[in-house]
């Protein structure tokens, strides 16, 4: 673990020609070595992980990525003083560090894939209010087997007739069957290709509860994507919520769109499916909040233009 770490972290503070060179050791240690097991600080937490995990080159090279979760914990502990999350497509616990502000905090991480499984408890099995389990979440609940694709520390479960045998079940019937999660307040989903499913199946504790949800909403192939997206919203609208913000993948703030008229947004799901380096990440709060969230979204993004003269104008332009 030692000297993959040690690689992994010469390898993100290096550039240029440096960074090439350092790319060669680590690609050594994949392939060769059988990708071994790294530590890594990530939401300034050390997390265990394969040396081919990804998340450490986003984290380092784009400085709001992954950072949305931050802002959102922070925000909800104000309001309420504590987080309780679900985390659907948990991976090695990256997004419990993030969410992450105290020991009142608890956490519900759903991880079918067994691989990354293993390094979630490892990271937060000590931790008393983080319970793992291993279903697999979708619209309804049933048995089945699937097939693991892994790339570069995200996993996607294809339907197979061999494979890993999974239970898959609802959200509303996880939440039945969990005390915490009845009383969630954050709601997050990434699962590569399979969010509209999961809150498909999530639709009576969204509409009771109205968590804030943050979810990855991106093609993977999906022929019907566009359809299904706006269906997903709408069904947000018909739950209470009046409107959505849109982030870039890479963390970056795209705008506050009402749900009540989706043509500006299916616009941007029409270009989603045109390029395959872009995906957006939703957040949905409820209508009592998300205009004190999305004004301290303004003031933080308008924070970050360079020119200090320009900084006016773009907190009206993103305010507007």
């Amino acid at each position: 673990m030692r000297i993959a770490s040690f690689v992994y972290r010469q390898y993100l503070q290096s550039g240029g020609l440096a960074r090439r060179f350092w790319s060669l050791p680590r690609k050594i240690l994949i392939h060769l070595l059988g990708d071994p097991t790294c530590s890594m600080q990530v939401h300034g937490r050390l997390l265990s992980m394969r040396l081919s995990h990804s998340l450490p080159i986003y984290f380092h090279d784009h400085p709001c990525y992954d950072r949305l979760p931050q802002r959102i914990a922070q925000f909800i502990k104000r309001k309420s003083g504590h987080v309780r999350l679900i985390d659907v497509g948990a991976n090695i616990g990256d997004t419990i560090a993030a969410f992450y502000t105290g020991p009142e905090d608890q956490f519900l991480a759903i991880e079918p894939d067994p691989n990354f499984r293993k390094f979630l408890i490892a990271n937060w099995g000590a931790n008393p209010n983080v319970r793992v389990i291993s279903d697999l979440c979708s619209s309804e609940s049933l048995e089945g087997t699937y097939r693991l694709e892994e790339k570069n520390g995200t996993a996607s479960l294809i339907p197979s007739t061999d494979g890993l045998a999974l239970r898959s079940r609802s959200l509303d019937d996880i939440v039945k069957d969990d005390g915490f999660a009845k009383h969630a307040n954050i709601l997050k989903v990434d699962t590569d290709g399979h969010d509209f499913k999961i809150l498909a199946g999530a639709k009576g504790f969204i509409s009771e509860n109205r968590p804030v949800v943050l979810f990855e909403c991106a093609p993977f192939g999906n022929a019907m994507f566009i359809e299904q997206a706006t269906e997903t919203l709408e069904r947000f609208h018909q739950a209470g919520y009046g409107c959505c913000l849109l982030y870039s993948n890479l963390g970056d703030f795209m705008g506050k769109y009402d749900l009540k008229e989706l043509s500006a947004i299916k616009n941007l799901f029409f270009y989603q499916l045109l390029t395959d380096a872009l995906y957006y990440d939703v957040l949905l709060i409820n209508d009592q909040d998300v205009g004190e969230f999305f004004q301290s979204e303004a003031q933080f993004f308008a924070d970050r233009v360079a020119d200090r003269n320009l900084r006016p104008s773009a907190l009206k332009a993103i305010s507007g």
